[in-house]
């Protein structure tokens, strides 16, 4: 173990060096958040942990290099550990190669323990990413549950086979200029877009960072002017205050909320008296169509009218009511493409919630 070869791997990608570099810095950036770290990049970048700085940038060229440098580990003073990724061209993309090197000089010549932690810590994540419950959950939060990504700021930001079901939630509750309306689940901010056009204020929150920011930037004047919050926070503990809204809804995002009660009782809480709640979700009958696919379809928890309904009055709501719209009309208003009409009769299984506040 003398010689240090450091852990290394690599992956090609359709993508030229420059595109690749750029991806992985910000996919890096947010997988690093989720963990609890910050990652400022750039030629004086860092990572910190809480408020300390763990790691730097030693070498920034992009397109080509980075080089990350851990700091010292506190109970070894001489520990440097660097991380090294390579953009290297090739006819159809690029490779990237991965190398990590100065770890092995932590274990003092055991080579069991070194291959214990190279086992545990390096290769078991990344098998454990191909195993199909893991996989299926990274392509589910990637997509729908907690999106992120190039193709879900796309889809996000123009979220055309949405939009049935947003006009569908503005013809049943008709927002107008003395509404504050709270979105659980905004997405890209389109539907806040279009009740802060009918004069409405608004808070949206959802729990993925990128829809935060990009609701934000999609509403940018209305955030400037005050009109609009866009938070980041879980459904089941929304950062707002009581009694605060006329109007709360979550559109194509029930499904996934781990606490659906918890979330209902926030979305009554934050309600004034006589406040309206509306929740557009589907039924089992959307599984294995586009509009829901595996392996999402495996992951979204559906519920029967009955269950619905006594979900909203155990959190509260009155005249608690569950409908199945016909969304065509709607499909047919916003230029739904004619083949995928059938995607929005009857039978494909939309499902609304409606309730209320009571007086107290």
């Amino acid at each position: 173990m003398a010689h240090d070869s450091g852990v290394r791997f690599t992956a090609e990608v359709e993508l030229d060096p420059s595109a690749a570099f750029a991806q992985v810095v910000e996919e890096l950036g947010e997988a690093l958040a989720r963990a609890g770290l910050r990652f400022a990049p750039g030629p004086e970048g860092t990572i910190h942990d809480a408020d300390q700085v763990v790691g730097r940038i030693r070498s920034w060229d992009p397109g080509h290099r980075l080089v990350l440098v851990w700091d010292t580990l506190p109970w070894l003073p001489d520990s440097p550990r660097e991380v090294e990724i390579r953009f290297d061209a090739l006819p159809l993309g690029c490779r990237i190669e991965t190398v990590q090197r100065g770890t092995v000089r932590l274990f003092e010549g055991d080579a069991a323990e070194w291959t214990g932690w190279v086992a545990s810590a390096v290769l078991a994540p990344f098998v454990r990413s191909g195993a199909p419950s893991s996989l299926g959950d990274w392509i589910t939060d990637r997509r729908t549950r907690r999106p992120s990504g190039p193709w879900a700021r796309a889809n996000y930001s123009e979220p055309l086979f949405h939009l049935p079901n947003f006009l569908l939630l503005l013809e049943s509750l008709r927002p107008g200029p003395s509404d504050r309306i709270l979105e659980v689940g905004c997405g890209g901010g389109v539907l806040l877009r279009e009740v802060l056009e009918r004069g409405a204020r608004a808070v949206g929150v959802d729990h993925s960072p990128e829809m935060v920011r990009l609701a934000t930037e999609t509403n940018r004047a209305a955030v400037h002017e005050g009109r609009l919050d866009v938070l980041e926070a879980d459904g089941s503990h929304l950062p707002v205050p009581d009694a605060a809204f006329t109007i709360a809804w979550s559109t194509g995002a029930f499904g996934f909320f781990p606490q659906p009660l918890e979330t209902l009782q926030e979305m009554h809480r934050a309600l004034v008296p006589g406040g309206r709640l509306a929740v557009f979700t589907g039924t089992r009958e959307l599984v294995g169509t586009p509009a829901c696919p595996e392996p999402m379809a495996s992951r979204i928890r559906f519920y029967e009218d009955a269950e619905l309904a006594q979900l909203a009055r155990t959190a509260g709501f009155l005249d608690v009511e569950v409908n199945h719209p016909m969304l065509r009309k709607y499909a047919e208003e916003v230029g739904i493409p004619p083949e995928a009409l059938e995607m929005f009769s009857e039978r494909m299984g939309a499902q609304l919630l409606l309730g209320h506040r009571g007086p107290r």
